[in-house]
């Protein structure tokens, strides 16, 4: 059977700025300045977050969180309106240190490794 993947990434961040200078930050390095938006959205309830409302190259991206002490998370996973082909079984790609290694050295913010420490550099998972 072919296997179709499902991309994921939870990698967490601190940082002194709020959370729009955090995605403005994120945005010019990863994804050339595409602004992220919805604050007012609520879309983890109680927790603030943003995302960039269009797709990217079939990822969808989401920063949420406190900031200070608690920090970020920047989550970036296949947009759920990709939908994978009948003939297909659905495989897990973590590529949490890909994008760690994408946002290393990035002024303002510093990426939390000791909690993605123990995962391999990218691990697809049956």
């Amino acid at each position: 059977m072919k296997k179709y993947p499902y991309f994921v990434c939870l990698l967490p961040i601190v940082s002194e700025e709020d959370i729009i200078g955090v995605a403005k930050i994120i945005s010019d390095k990863l994804v050339g300045g595409i602004p992220f938006g919805g604050l007012e959205d609520y879309i983890y309830e109680e927790v603030p977050a943003v995302y960039i409302k269009e797709s990217i190259l079939g990822f969808e991206l989401v920063i949420q969180g406190y900031g200070g002490e608690d920090g970020y998370v920047l989550e970036v996973r296949s947009d759920p309106r990709n939908s994978e082909p009948n003939d297909v079984r659905e495989i897990r790609v973590d590529i949490t240190n890909y994008i760690a290694s994408l946002l290393e050295g990035t002024e303002k913010i510093k990426i939390v490794y000791d909690e993605i420490s123990e995962k391999e550099y990218i691990n697809i998972s049956e």
